[in-house]
């Protein structure tokens, strides 16, 4: 057993070994666009250990910690354990598993109330600035993309920023979990102050909002002027979805 601690130890930061007891177990859960995330089972606790690696077009390590610290009384957010350098380590729900393919009439419910909830939760950052964002994301993608940053520019140019509060920015059921106490929202790399159009739209694609929920979301969106703010916004989020993917795969190979 004590060599099997060894071993295992040898794959974890130093930092991290000397904060946890001696690790028993460790679980490869998986990786995605660049994170590694394990389970570490400890005599006493089970953790999340989630390992960073490069860094995504977009994402931003320090607004997602800070995002996590002051969200940390919340029941939806993962209690964190330890920041370092080289990843997060949370404590873990034994007991929690991934979104299957619905939620049932409570478990929706107390998504729409998380997200209403981070909203409307005070956020010290500066907004985010969508300009830039494109801009980062188009040169990475290459010329072929020109007129599709373009588009996507025309259609938030208009976007007024003391309108903006903290969103998750990366709702999907990959990122919801769900637990003995309820939902858990997880991967908070995207979080910034922006707008909370991007929250709903993807809320829309997980669940098919009824128009009770859209209008309970659209007490707390900003008036974009747009027709149809669903079907204009549900656009752009797709379009940027596609000129994030071109910027991830020229990034991955650099």
């Amino acid at each position: 057993m004590t060599h099997l601690r060894h071993h295992l130890s040898a794959e974890l930061p130093q930092a991290l070994q000397d904060h946890l007891p001696p690790v028993e177990s460790m679980q490869f859960l998986g990786q995605g666009s660049r994170n590694r995330h394990w389970r570490l089972h400890t005599v006493e606790q089970v953790y999340i250990w989630r390992e960073f690696g490069l860094t995504p077009p977009g994402a931003n390590r320090q607004l997602e910690l800070q995002a996590l610290q002051t969200l940390q009384s919340k029941p939806w957010v993962p209690r964190l354990e330890l920041c370092l350098p080289e990843g997060v380590l949370f404590l873990a729900d034994a007991n929690a598993v991934p979104m299957q393919d619905t939620l049932n009439p409570q478990q929706r419910q107390q998504l729409l109330q998380a997200v209403l909830a981070l909203w409307q939760h005070p956020f010290d950052a500066a907004p985010n600035d969508y300009d830039q964002l494109i801009h980062d994301y188009a040169v990475l993608a290459g010329p072929d993309y020109a007129a599709l940053a373009e588009q996507l520019l025309d259609t938030c140019r208009h976007w007024q920023a003391e309108q903006f509060c903290l969103i998750h920015q990366d709702l999907h059921p990959g990122n919801l979990l769900i637990t003995d106490q309820g939902i858990q929202l997880i991967d908070w790399e995207y979080a910034v102050r922006g707008n909370p159009w991007i929250d709903a739209v993807a809320l829309e694609r997980m669940l098919g909002l009824s128009p009770a929920e859209q209008q309970l979301l659209e007490t707390r969106l900003p008036d974009l002027a747009y027709n149809d703010p669903w079907q204009t916004m549900g656009c752009w989020l797709t379009q940027l979805d596609q000129l994030w993917q071109a910027a991830q795969k020229v990034q991955s190979v650099i």
